[in-house]
């Protein structure tokens, strides 16, 4: 018997909702999708406009051997991609799949059956013809397999998911465009002061907000050295503080 608890997606809708950064988005999603639609082991995979990986996935329970193994070998025997991928309704892989002779192929002895993910079931996230994101959800052979209770869940959480995705990945393209012009702008702030690769890199920092010992850390020098560099860029640039060097720099 279908039951839909729409307490428990609004909550969902809620939660996932007040996410405003894109690559905190997907375990966010996976971690309350949990809550829901119980399962042993999951991953969420974004796509650029170009249906290529948007960065490495994200993953639930899945250590980077497994990921690795994936991505080197076994994708290639992945029958369920070959047959799902970019699909716009979610399925189950005994929808798909006949297990009785299934079990015996490589791919599902030498990978699925080896990290238990024995049942699966995903759905991909589209805004309108736009692939934005796949979903992919893994229970052990002692769990109960998935059910239509469960698709429904996903169908209606991908539709709200595809709205909040192509907002985040709007705000993403902005952020990476400030980014370049703010890159752009440093780039030439330094050279117009005449200052070292070295100095480049501790100004970068500096603006920032780093600290120095954070400095030092992150650039394999000493404390001192980074004081030095930091004296220097001072001299060049004629201001006396980190407040001064920022102004010059933005103005």
């Amino acid at each position: 018997m279908l039951e839909i608890r729409w307490e428990i997606i609004l909550d969902f809708i809620y939660k996932t909702g007040k996410i405003m950064d894109l690559h905190n988005y997907s375990y966010s999603f996976l971690q309350n999708l949990n809550k829901m639609i119980p399962f042993y082991a999951a991953n969420f995979f974004l796509f650029d406009e170009n249906k290529e990986l948007l960065d490495d996935p994200i993953c639930y329970n899945i250590n980077d051997s497994v990921l690795k193994a994936y991505n080197d070998y076994y994708w290639q025997l992945d029958d369920i991609r070959n047959l799902a991928f970019d699909q716009k309704e979610p399925i189950i892989s005994t929808q798909l799949m006949d297990y009785k002779t299934w079990v015996n192929t490589e791919y599902f002895n030498d990978f699925l059956a080896k990290n238990r993910l024995y049942y699966s079931c995903g759905i991909d996230i589209h805004a309108e013809q736009r692939l934005l994101g796949t979903i992919s959800l893994f229970r052990t052979n002692k769990d109960n397999n998935f059910t239509t209770n469960d698709l429904i869940y996903l169908k209606i959480l991908a539709k709200h998911s595809s709205n909040h995705l192509k907002k985040l990945f709007e705000i993403e393209k902005l952020k990476n465009i400030h980014n370049k012009r703010k890159e752009t702008l440093l780039i030439n702030k330094a050279n117009n002061f005449n200052l070292s690769n070295r100095e480049k890199d501790v100004l970068k920092l500096i603006l920032t907000g780093k600290t120095n010992e954070e400095i030092a850390s992150e650039l394999f020098i000493s404390v001192n050295t980074v004081k030095k560099h930091l004296s220097h860029i001072f001299n060049k640039t004629e201001v006396h503080n980190r407040t001064e060097l920022a102004a010059i720099v933005y103005r």
